[in-house]
């Protein structure tokens, strides 16, 4: 695919870096680029889209803090503190949050309690009767430049919650799901503990361009680190010990992962799009004037997707709630059909994966064992037979089956693409961008029982979103990139490329349309409650959705 383009020197060498423990976190496919100026600073910042007084809040765990912070620092009672929140909140929120924060705060404080009675051992480092206090000012700890090419200050500050008394420091990680399995980050948990042991009170503001104030603290004789699930008030200790073990935890292996996160500066486009400032004039990301086909809002710059549109069209509340990452009832939303739809994708890709690049062949399926697995997705009885003839299938018409050595493959390539008059970032993740000789394809498969009579670009809304990429010349191949659509069915494959013309180019806007112009101007996101309850994965938070049977 085409070379990205390299960062500009102003994210490079000397000046302050300033860390907080997301930015550490390994995993995701964010943007080097994006983070190494939100880690400065003292960097140039582009102006931020206007924020609407009518947008809702995008952080599920913001109103959490609200409320934490009123039973803590006001020692209000927790249903007090849950009035005040809802009477003034900080920023409009959904109805479902309110169920959800009221859910998340009670799995807090049960676990905190649960924690607290657990290490209260009176052989142990915190002894008996020792109570902690929440404190209210951040953490941060700073460092000069250890070697040559160093910025010149380190700051790694933590926020989420605090406490301290008689010499212990501990801080509390709050996550949205449960923590049970979780794996640990050796960069987080470092990053962390090394400000327990040895940080200081901000007395500033956290976003100052310069370097942090900080206050006297009295210096810790241990120091704790713990991890708190809200969904099912699950916590476990990831680190406790004394400052000198939390300094050991910063070995070499976290130093250069430190360091390669502030050096390294060049550009990924993805899902960071949709939340950066500079998305309007990065050179990673083609801007496309009118692409969506609507006009600007009051409401905050956002990322669309078809999933976006999907779920909007099936319950406007859902769209909302998948935005905020709410916990899911994963049992509700994926029937057999799309487990089975989701392992025989995950297959194929992984088969595309391969390096240098191969075709499948009819024998590069599951072992017909009666159930099989790929990843979480997990078929059985009729769904495994039929997924295994489907991944098959597939062979038959693989796009690499008849490749000469120079074909490339891309399979869930993410195709970023800004649109300024609607002031929103579209993201879509195709299944297959592939090159044979000199010519590029974008491929879509779909897993189906039988095959449809209905217009395809109306039942598959991302060969809409895929024929007007095409069209925009954002996929490679210099504006000459091809678009298909393939179909594993239970009587065999079908391949149906599409004929990017007139009439098919203004039948895919029209598709696109229906799935953009309501979302686009939507600030509240209503329920919808009726037939889209019955596979909502968020009826549990949901106000209006009806008691599901447990019978």
């Amino acid at each position: 695919m085409n070379s990205q383009p390299t960062a500009d020197a102003a994210v490079e060498g000397g000046g302050l870096v300033r860390i907080r423990l997301a930015d550490v976190r390994s995993g995701g496919n964010r943007c080097p680029q994006r983070l190494a100026k939100k880690i400065r600073p003292d960097s140039p910042r582009p102006r931020r889209s206007a924020s609407s007084a009518r947008s809702l809040t995008g952080w599920a765990l913001g109103p959490l803090h609200e409320v934490l912070d009123l039973v803590e620092f006001e020692q209000l009672p927790v249903e007090e503190a849950l009035a005040g929140w809802r009477a003034e909140p900080r920023r409009p929120f959904h109805p479902a949050l309110v169920r959800w924060t009221e859910h998340a705060l009670h799995g807090y404080l049960a676990a905190s309690a649960e924690f607290s009675t657990a290490r209260s051992s009176p052989n142990g480092p915190n002894a008996a009767g020792v109570v902690l206090q929440p404190v209210s000012r951040l953490w941060a700890r700073q460092r000069r430049a250890l070697k040559p090419g160093d910025p010149d200050m380190y700051e790694e500050m933590v926020t989420d919650r605090r406490y301290a008394g008689d010499g212990i420091r501990e801080l509390r990680l709050v996550r949205t799901g449960s923590v049970k399995g979780r794996p640990g980050d050796k960069a987080e948990i470092a990053v962390a503990v090394g400000v327990l042991a040895g940080g200081s009170p901000v007395l500033g503001s956290e976003w100052d361009k310069g370097p942090l104030t900080l206050g006297g603290f009295e210096p810790a004789r241990l120091v704790r680190l713990v991890e708190i699930g809200c969904a099912d008030a699950s916590h476990r200790i990831l680190f406790e010990g004394t400052p000198e073990d939390a300094y050991n935890h910063y070995g070499s292996d976290v130093e250069a992962h430190i360091d390669r996160l502030i050096k390294e500066n060049s550009y990924r486009p993805g899902d960071d799009c949709g939340r950066c400032d500079a998305v309007a004039t990065c050179p990673a990301v083609p801007s496309r004037p009118g692409f969506l086909g609507t006009g600007g809002s009051d409401l905050p710059r956002r990322s669309w997707s078809v999933t976006t549109g999907r779920s909007y069209r099936q319950c406007p509340a859902r769209a909302h709630l998948e935005n905020l990452f709410l916990p899911k009832d994963t049992g509700v939303e994926n029937s057999e059909a799309v487990v089975r739809g989701k392992a025989v994708h995950a297959w194929i890709e992984s088969r595309h994966r391969r390096t240098p690049p191969e075709p499948c062949t009819p024998d590069d399926v599951p072992e017909p064992q009666g159930t099989w697995r790929h990843g979480d997705h997990v078929l059985t009885g009729l769904q495994a037979r039929l997924g295994i003839q489907m991944i098959g299938d597939h062979a038959l018409v693989c796009p690499l089956r008849d490749r000469p050595d120079d074909a490339e493959a891309h399979p869930e390539s993410p195709v970023v693409v800004y649109d300024p008059e609607a002031d929103v970032v579209v993201i879509a993740r195709t299944d297959l961008l592939y090159r044979v000789d000199d010519r590029w394809t974008l491929r879509e498969t779909k897993t189906v029982r039988a095959l449809s009579e209905g217009d395809p670009l109306e039942r598959y809304p991302q060969l809409a979103l895929a024929v007007l990429l095409a069209r925009a010349g954002v996929l490679p191949g210099d504006g000459n990139c091809a678009v298909e659509l393939e179909r594993l069915t239970g009587s065999g494959p079908v391949v149906t490329p599409l004929d990017i013309a007139e009439d098919v180019i203004a039948q895919a806007r029209d598709v696109l349309e229906k799935h953009v112009s309501a979302w686009h101007k939507d600030a509240r996101f209503p329920t919808r409650a009726g037939r889209a309850c019955a596979d909502c994965p968020f009826t549990r938070w949901c106000p209006d959705a009806p008691e599901r049977s447990t019978g």
